[in-house]
Protein backbone atom coordinates (compact mmCIF):
# COMPACT_ATOMS: atom_id res chain seq x y z
CA UNK A 1 0.00 0.00 0.00
CA UNK A 2 2.97 2.57 0.72
CA UNK A 3 5.03 1.64 -2.32
CA UNK A 4 1.48 2.22 -4.59
CA UNK A 5 0.66 5.49 -2.39
CA UNK A 6 4.71 6.68 -3.24
CA UNK A 7 4.42 5.80 -6.69
CA UNK A 8 1.16 7.71 -7.20
CA UNK A 9 2.19 10.62 -5.51
CA UNK A 10 5.69 10.24 -7.68
CA UNK A 11 3.19 10.26 -11.08
CA UNK A 12 1.74 13.73 -9.49
CA UNK A 13 5.24 15.70 -9.69
CA UNK A 14 5.74 18.48 -11.97
CA UNK A 15 7.76 16.64 -15.20
CA UNK A 16 10.77 19.19 -14.06
CA UNK A 17 10.64 17.87 -10.67
CA UNK A 18 10.90 14.03 -11.53
CA UNK A 19 14.05 14.98 -14.06
CA UNK A 20 12.28 14.46 -17.23
CA UNK A 21 12.36 18.07 -18.35
CA UNK A 22 15.42 20.76 -17.48
CA UNK A 23 14.40 23.37 -15.06
CA UNK A 24 14.14 27.01 -16.43
CA UNK A 25 13.46 29.55 -14.63
CA UNK A 26 10.11 31.07 -14.80
CA UNK A 27 9.84 34.62 -17.01
CA UNK A 28 7.25 36.63 -15.11
CA UNK A 29 4.50 38.11 -17.43
CA UNK A 30 4.22 41.84 -16.99
CA UNK A 31 0.20 42.57 -16.22
CA UNK A 32 -1.40 46.00 -16.50
CA UNK A 33 -5.02 45.92 -15.31
CA UNK A 34 -7.42 48.21 -17.19
CA UNK A 35 -7.72 50.49 -14.43
CA UNK A 36 -4.14 50.78 -14.18
CA UNK A 37 -3.43 51.62 -17.82
CA UNK A 38 -6.56 54.04 -17.86
CA UNK A 39 -4.69 55.41 -14.59
CA UNK A 40 -1.36 56.05 -16.51
CA UNK A 41 -3.15 57.69 -19.54
CA UNK A 42 -5.14 60.36 -17.88
CA UNK A 43 -1.85 60.98 -15.77
CA UNK A 44 -0.20 61.93 -18.85
CA UNK A 45 -1.76 65.50 -19.33
CA UNK A 46 -3.29 67.69 -16.77
CA UNK A 47 -5.31 70.59 -17.17
CA UNK A 48 -4.02 74.30 -16.48
CA UNK A 49 -5.30 77.78 -16.21
CA UNK A 50 -2.78 80.31 -17.96
CA UNK A 51 -1.19 83.08 -16.51
CA UNK A 52 0.94 84.55 -18.72
CA UNK A 53 1.03 83.88 -22.97
CA UNK A 54 2.63 80.55 -23.27
CA UNK A 55 5.89 79.93 -25.48
CA UNK A 56 4.87 78.76 -29.43
CA UNK A 57 1.26 80.15 -28.65
CA UNK A 58 -0.32 77.32 -27.29
CA UNK A 59 -2.31 79.33 -24.49
CA UNK A 60 -3.01 82.73 -23.87
CA UNK A 61 -3.97 84.62 -20.62
CA UNK A 62 -7.20 83.08 -18.83
CA UNK A 63 -7.25 80.01 -20.86
CA UNK A 64 -7.88 76.14 -19.87
CA UNK A 65 -5.91 73.80 -21.90
CA UNK A 66 -4.36 70.28 -21.45
CA UNK A 67 -0.63 69.94 -21.55
CA UNK A 68 1.53 66.70 -20.75
CA UNK A 69 2.40 66.36 -17.21
CA UNK A 70 5.37 66.58 -17.15
CA UNK A 71 5.88 70.02 -19.04
CA UNK A 72 3.46 71.38 -16.63
CA UNK A 73 5.05 69.89 -13.80
CA UNK A 74 8.65 70.89 -14.61
CA UNK A 75 8.24 74.07 -16.36
CA UNK A 76 5.01 76.09 -16.88
CA UNK A 77 3.91 75.96 -13.28
CA UNK A 78 7.97 76.40 -11.33
CA UNK A 79 8.25 79.25 -14.63
CA UNK A 80 4.71 80.89 -13.41
CA UNK A 81 2.89 80.42 -16.80
CA UNK A 82 0.35 78.49 -15.68
CA UNK A 83 -1.55 77.46 -12.36
CA UNK A 84 -3.32 73.64 -11.90
CA UNK A 85 -6.89 73.84 -12.81
CA UNK A 86 -8.46 73.04 -9.72
CA UNK A 87 -11.49 73.90 -8.19
CA UNK A 88 -9.82 76.18 -5.40
CA UNK A 89 -7.33 78.01 -8.18
CA UNK A 90 -10.35 78.30 -10.35
CA UNK A 91 -12.35 80.35 -7.08
CA UNK A 92 -9.42 82.09 -6.57
CA UNK A 93 -9.32 83.51 -9.80
CA UNK A 94 -13.17 84.03 -9.67
CA UNK A 95 -13.40 82.01 -13.17
CA UNK A 96 -15.76 79.02 -13.46
CA UNK A 97 -14.24 76.13 -15.12
CA UNK A 98 -15.42 75.85 -18.96
CA UNK A 99 -16.35 71.77 -18.26
CA UNK A 100 -18.94 72.58 -15.99
CA UNK A 101 -20.32 75.79 -17.91
CA UNK A 102 -24.28 75.47 -19.20
CA UNK A 103 -24.63 76.21 -23.43
CA UNK A 104 -25.91 78.56 -22.84
CA UNK A 105 -22.86 80.24 -20.52
CA UNK A 106 -20.61 79.02 -22.59
CA UNK A 107 -22.00 80.58 -26.00
CA UNK A 108 -21.82 83.90 -23.38
CA UNK A 109 -18.35 83.91 -22.85
CA UNK A 110 -17.11 83.14 -26.52
CA UNK A 111 -19.53 86.43 -27.40
CA UNK A 112 -17.36 88.14 -24.40
CA UNK A 113 -14.28 86.87 -25.49
CA UNK A 114 -14.38 87.85 -29.06
CA UNK A 115 -15.78 91.48 -28.13
CA UNK A 116 -12.76 91.75 -26.03
CA UNK A 117 -10.58 90.15 -29.08
CA UNK A 118 -11.83 93.20 -31.33
CA UNK A 119 -11.22 95.93 -28.86
CA UNK A 120 -7.63 94.41 -28.60
CA UNK A 121 -7.33 94.45 -32.25
CA UNK A 122 -8.41 98.19 -32.82
CA UNK A 123 -6.22 99.69 -30.00
CA UNK A 124 -3.42 97.78 -31.44
CA UNK A 125 -4.09 98.94 -35.40
CA UNK A 126 -4.49 102.79 -33.42
CA UNK A 127 -1.45 102.13 -31.80
CA UNK A 128 1.18 100.92 -35.05
CA UNK A 129 -1.26 103.82 -36.95
CA UNK A 130 0.20 106.79 -34.50
CA UNK A 131 3.42 105.27 -34.51
CA UNK A 132 4.25 105.17 -38.30
CA UNK A 133 1.89 108.74 -39.01
CA UNK A 134 5.59 110.55 -38.98
CA UNK A 135 8.18 107.55 -40.08
CA UNK A 136 9.02 106.65 -43.56
CA UNK A 137 10.32 103.42 -44.46
CA UNK A 138 13.72 103.93 -46.55
CA UNK A 139 14.88 101.73 -48.96
CA UNK A 140 17.98 101.75 -51.44
CA UNK A 141 18.30 100.64 -54.71
CA UNK A 142 19.86 101.14 -58.22
CA UNK A 143 18.57 102.16 -61.44
CA UNK A 144 19.75 102.60 -64.72
CA UNK A 145 19.82 105.10 -67.00
CA UNK A 146 16.46 105.21 -67.81
CA UNK A 147 15.57 105.55 -63.96
CA UNK A 148 14.35 102.44 -63.79
CA UNK A 149 15.39 99.24 -61.73
CA UNK A 150 16.92 97.21 -64.04
CA UNK A 151 14.92 93.76 -64.81
CA UNK A 152 17.80 91.54 -63.96
CA UNK A 153 17.61 92.77 -59.72
CA UNK A 154 15.14 92.68 -57.87
CA UNK A 155 12.17 95.50 -57.31
CA UNK A 156 10.42 96.33 -54.18
CA UNK A 157 8.15 93.84 -53.26
CA UNK A 158 5.88 92.93 -49.94
CA UNK A 159 8.65 90.77 -48.50
CA UNK A 160 11.03 93.25 -49.14
CA UNK A 161 8.71 95.96 -47.11
CA UNK A 162 7.64 93.36 -44.45
CA UNK A 163 11.96 92.75 -44.05
CA UNK A 164 12.61 95.78 -43.97
CA UNK A 165 9.89 97.15 -41.37
CA UNK A 166 11.58 94.68 -38.85
CA UNK A 167 14.78 96.35 -39.40
CA UNK A 168 14.28 99.89 -39.60
CA UNK A 169 11.09 100.69 -37.72
CA UNK A 170 11.13 97.28 -35.32
CA UNK A 171 7.65 96.36 -36.31
CA UNK A 172 7.60 92.32 -36.89
CA UNK A 173 4.07 91.61 -38.79
CA UNK A 174 2.78 88.08 -38.52
CA UNK A 175 1.62 85.92 -41.28
CA UNK A 176 -2.15 86.71 -41.71
CA UNK A 177 -1.00 90.29 -41.68
CA UNK A 178 -0.27 91.63 -45.34
CA UNK A 179 0.68 94.21 -46.98
CA UNK A 180 0.01 95.95 -50.49
CA UNK A 181 2.01 98.02 -52.57
CA UNK A 182 0.46 101.08 -55.19
CA UNK A 183 3.82 100.91 -57.77
CA UNK A 184 3.24 104.45 -59.13
CA UNK A 185 5.31 106.98 -57.44
CA UNK A 186 3.26 109.84 -55.08
CA UNK A 187 3.93 113.70 -54.25
CA UNK A 188 4.18 112.69 -50.80
CA UNK A 189 4.27 116.82 -49.75
CA UNK A 190 0.89 116.96 -50.87
CA UNK A 191 -0.98 113.92 -49.27
CA UNK A 192 -2.82 114.61 -46.66
CA UNK A 193 -4.82 111.68 -44.24
CA UNK A 194 -7.96 111.80 -45.78
CA UNK A 195 -6.21 111.46 -49.92
CA UNK A 196 -3.58 108.51 -48.06
CA UNK A 197 -7.25 106.73 -47.67
CA UNK A 198 -8.83 107.63 -51.10
CA UNK A 199 -5.33 106.13 -52.75
CA UNK A 200 -6.04 103.04 -50.46
CA UNK A 201 -9.49 103.13 -51.17
CA UNK A 202 -9.65 103.12 -55.15
CA UNK A 203 -5.97 102.29 -55.79
CA UNK A 204 -5.00 99.56 -53.55
CA UNK A 205 -7.06 95.92 -53.02
CA UNK A 206 -9.75 95.86 -50.76
CA UNK A 207 -9.28 92.68 -49.09
CA UNK A 208 -6.85 91.30 -47.63
CA UNK A 209 -7.05 87.93 -48.96
CA UNK A 210 -5.82 89.41 -51.99
CA UNK A 211 -2.36 88.31 -53.09
CA UNK A 212 -0.07 91.63 -53.98
CA UNK A 213 1.61 90.89 -57.07
CA UNK A 214 3.04 94.25 -57.63
CA UNK A 215 6.08 95.55 -57.16
CA UNK A 216 8.01 98.98 -57.10
CA UNK A 217 10.66 99.48 -59.91
CA UNK A 218 11.21 103.05 -59.49
CA UNK A 219 12.81 105.77 -57.19
CA UNK A 220 10.13 108.14 -55.30
CA UNK A 221 7.77 108.29 -52.60
CA UNK A 222 5.28 105.14 -52.69
CA UNK A 223 1.99 104.17 -50.25
CA UNK A 224 1.47 101.40 -49.28
CA UNK A 225 -1.01 99.58 -46.78
CA UNK A 226 -0.37 97.09 -44.13
CA UNK A 227 -3.82 94.64 -43.06
CA UNK A 228 -3.37 93.54 -39.19
CA UNK A 229 -5.36 91.53 -37.51
CA UNK A 230 -9.52 92.08 -37.37
CA UNK A 231 -9.44 93.09 -40.96
CA UNK A 232 -8.48 96.65 -39.79
CA UNK A 233 -5.79 98.31 -42.25
CA UNK A 234 -2.97 101.14 -41.68
CA UNK A 235 -1.09 103.55 -44.41
CA UNK A 236 2.20 103.28 -45.29
CA UNK A 237 4.71 105.90 -46.51
CA UNK A 238 7.56 104.36 -48.77
CA UNK A 239 10.24 106.19 -50.28
CA UNK A 240 12.68 104.43 -52.60
CA UNK A 241 15.79 106.27 -53.33
CA UNK A 242 19.03 106.18 -55.01
CA UNK A 243 22.07 103.87 -53.87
Amino acid sequence: MSFTLSRALWATRPLTRRGLLPMVAATPTPYSSPTTEYRRSITKYVRIIVKEELPHGKGYKGDVVQVKAGYARNYLIPQKFAIYATRQNFLRLDMKDPDLETAEEKSARLLREASQEDDQDLKAADILRKYLSNKTLTIWREVDETGLVPLNKKGVTHRVIRKKLGIQLKIDLDDHEVIHLKPDPVEMEELDDEKIETIMKEELPTSKDEVCKTDIRKHGDFIGRIWLAGDFHIPLKISVVEQ
